[in-house]
């Protein structure tokens, strides 16, 4: 089944204005009826629905008798109202509530005739003081205002025909972010062509109108109606390009797009027409019954074509929604069979403004289809503009370096709770409830609603602070990596130093924030929190006092970490223990022994620190030769050795400068040592003094040197006459002797 077009169902409306006076009730029947001239209708009359101007065009067509009248039955109404609300309970008041409305109600359906009556009573009241033939002469005059509208219009679609094409042209095989900004040219293009439209009928307008008020009434009316329809046919079309001549925002097929945009556009041009003509019979002062009538079967037909556009677009825009949850979740069954059935909200929803509209109406509080419809319209265009401030966001950061990019699901997210809270503002605003206002009212109208807004923009400002901060950590990082990776030993002890610094920096960050939001979150619940920061201040106080062991390990952690005294992973002694450092806390330094075990010292009870993985370490070996030892063969030993290790695969640019002979260090009784160094980066000494010693040993060998074994020379007097066995125990006391005499020696092996 196609719906009527917008186009048509306006040929629809205009045609049943043209045959309004052949319809059976005549049009002074129906004036008389329905108007609000007679006496028994103006003491019903409502003025509570009347805006202030409508209230003093009234009471000026009125004697001073009538408005006597009007008065008096206002009062006693009241009066009547106030105290029958008096002691009444809620579930009293709604059974009253619904049964006033079946009352109405059944009043109204024996009256459903009185709707043949309504275009009559338009004709009439809209011609009154002219003629009939006037009314046909304002439609006359507004379509020939409407068609120059539109021929100027159709001059600047042709003035504006080549940025359509280079926006066509620019949306093949863009992507998300690109998308947006396409969309939002294209729709800036149609939005100027519909201005150009409304600016000429506005200006035609002023210029054939001649002061008939109900002439002005009734234009304004269609003016309103076609404007209206039209900037949301405009919105629709850019968001379904049911044509296909551009990247539709809702990922569908065509046929799926074209029916969608169909029966959208109908429904839209329908509620469009239906509010305005439902104002301009309030306005020409029709029966409040009339009236109520005719609101209700419009609301009636809305609903259905509502609940129609949801039956067609349930299965194009459900496999939308799946695909993206799989796409996002890996999987999640219930996720995809909630997106599934997403027609369900909005169709509960919109029965539900209706139902709700129509007992208010029918109980006398008015058909409030104004809230209803603009609450449907906001959440029917939350969605675009949640991707119009997402698809920004992207744009934004679109090919920016790493570190930007990982700022896009920050701030998207950001963007998206700005848009949420907008139209969360703006939906409540609808139904009479400003979220941004401030001062006196209910609960929920006063201090509730302004703190809930006021603790969703702090959580907001607090997180897109969080974010940034870990975007420009990383960014900086990323930079540092990038540097390091090409070969910069500075960006890469900057990286480092970064590295060990930003946990804690993130950490007091974070705290900070925390405690920050908390303290605004109570403030805007109404908390006082003067004394929470008083009791704070107190608190720190003591706790100055009383842990000062506490307070110098955070104070010597802070200057240590200013000093740039140690970074993660770098090897540190700091007397009585050492190790690589595994991690640093806010008071204390966790340090791995290269044997494996863990040290935890406070920062306040480190006295020195030795650092030997910065920059460069020089590592001295010593050999013991026999006294008898070539040393030149030696040199050239440790000569050609040095040369080797430099073209070595893996340990070669290690070395800062070449393993190379220092000559002799001493001479002993038994062997000459000597000693050679090389100098290399930190942390790889240990690898390569274990090379050099298999290949000091190989070269040494191969050469014919040995190494000098330790000897003891006891010499015994000549006359001494000992026996082997006495001997031998002189011999081994002397050893014992020589070698407590020795210096310990050695370094961590690691």
């Amino acid at each position: 089944m196609t719906p009527l077009s917008p186009l048509r169902l306006f040929a629809c409306f205009i045609g049943i204005l043209l045959l309004a006076p052949v319809l059976p009730a005549g049009a002074q029947v129906a004036t008389g009826q329905l108007s609000g001239s007679g006496d028994s209708s103006q003491s019903d009359l409502d003025f509570s629905r009347l805006t202030p101007e409508e209230r003093a065009e009234l009471l000026a067509r009125l004697s001073d008798e009538e408005v006597r009248e009007l008065f008096v039955g206002y009062l006693e109404k009241s009066e009547s109202g106030a105290a029958a609300e008096q002691h009444v309970g809620i579930v009293e008041s709604a059974d009253a509530t619904m049964g006033a409305a079946r009352a109405k109600l059944a009043e109204l359906l024996g009256r459903a005739g009185e709707l043949f009556e309504v275009p009559a009573f338009l004709v009439a009241e809209t011609s009154r003081g002219v003629g009939v033939g006037h009314f046909y002469l304002v439609l006359a005059v507004f379509a020939a205002v409407a068609l120059a509208g539109y021929a100027v219009e159709r001059l600047y679609r042709r003035s504006v025909a080549q940025a359509y094409a280079r926006l066509r042209q620019a949306g093949e095989g863009v992507g998300e972010a690109r998308r947006v900004g396409l969309f939002l040219g294209r729709l800036g293009l149609d939005i100027g062509g519909i201005a150009v439209f409304a600016l000429v009928i506005l200006l035609l307008f002023f210029v054939l109108y001649r002061g008939h008020e109900p002439s002005r009434l009734l234009a304004g009316m269609l003016f309103l109606a076609v404007l209206i329809s039209r900037l949301a046919i405009v919105l629709l079309a850019a968001v379904l390009a049911p044509q296909g001549r551009s990247p539709r925002v809702l990922a569908v097929d065509d046929t799926a797009a074209r029916r969608l945009f169909s029966w959208s556009a109908s429904t839209v041009t329908f509620a469009a027409f239906w509010v305005a003509l439902s104002q301009l019979l309030l306005a020409l002062g029709i029966e409040t019954d009339t009236l109520l009538l005719f609101q209700l079967t419009g609301g009636s037909i809305l609903l259905l074509l509502v609940l129609a556009c949801l039956a067609v677009a349930r299965r194009p825009v459900a496999d939308v929604f799946a695909g993206r949850v799989a796409v996002r979740r890996q999987g999640g069954s219930f996720r995809i069979a909630l997106a599934r059935q997403w027609y369900l909200f909005p169709a509960i929803y919109a029965v539900s403004i209706y139902l709700l509209s129509a007992v208010s109406g029918l109980a006398g509080g008015g058909f409030g289809s104004h809230a209803g419809l603009l609450s449907l319209l906001i959440i029917s265009f939350y969605p675009l503009a949640d991707f119009v401030a997402v698809g920004l966001v992207r744009g934004l950061f679109a090919g920016a370096s790493a570190g930007r990019s990982a700022a896009t699901p920050v701030f998207g997210r950001a963007a998206r709770i700005v848009v949420l809270l907008i139209a969360a503002a703006l939906f409540f605003r609808t139904w009479g409830l400003d979220l941004f206002a401030e001062g006196e009212g209910t609960l929920l109208e006063g201090r509730l609603a302004s703190a809930v807004l006021e603790i969703g923009a702090t959580v907001l400002v607090a997180y897109v602070l969080w974010g940034i901060a870990k975007l420009a950590v990383v960014k900086h990082l990323g930079e540092l990596q990038e540097e390091t990776s090409q070969g910069d030993e500075s960006a890469a002890s900057a990286a480092s130093r970064l590295q060990t610094v930003v946990p804690l920096f993130l950490r007091f960050f974070q705290i900070t924030l925390v405690i920050m939001v908390v303290m605004i979150v109570l403030s805007s619940m109404g908390v006082d929190i003067g004394p929470l920061l008083a009791g704070a201040g107190v608190v720190g106080i003591a706790i100055g006092f009383g842990a000062q062991t506490l307070v110098r390990d955070l104070v010597s952690g802070l200057f240590f970490l200013l000093d740039d005294a140690f970074r993660k992973g770098e090897y540190v002694d700091i007397g009585d223990v050492r190790g690589s450092v595994e991690a640093i806390n806010i008071r204390s330094l966790v340090l791995r022994h290269h044997l494996g075990p863990i040290h935890t010292v406070p920062f306040g009870e480190i006295k020195h620190l030795t650092n030997y993985s910065r920059d460069w370490v020089i590592m001295k070996l010593e050999f013991r030769v026999p006294t008898n030892t070539d040393l030149q063969k030696v040199k050239k030993i440790f000569k050609k050795i040095g040369a080797e290790m430099l073209e070595h695969p893996d340990l070669g640019k290690d070395f800062l400068e070449p393993f190379k002979s220092q000559g002799v260090k001493a001479i002993e009784d038994s062997a000459i040592i000597v000693r050679g160094k090389f100098m290399s980066k930190p942390g790889r000494q240990f690898v390569i003094r274990k090379e050099l010693f298999n290949r000091v040993q190989a070269e040494f060998q191969a050469a014919g040197i040995e190494f000098a074994h330790r000897k003891v020379t006891v010499e015994l007097p000549p006359d001494a006459k000992l026996s082997e066995e006495q001997k031998q125990k002189v011999a081994e006391a002397a050893g014992a002797a020589a070698r407590g005499t020795e210096e310990p020696q050695g370094e961590p092996s690691r």
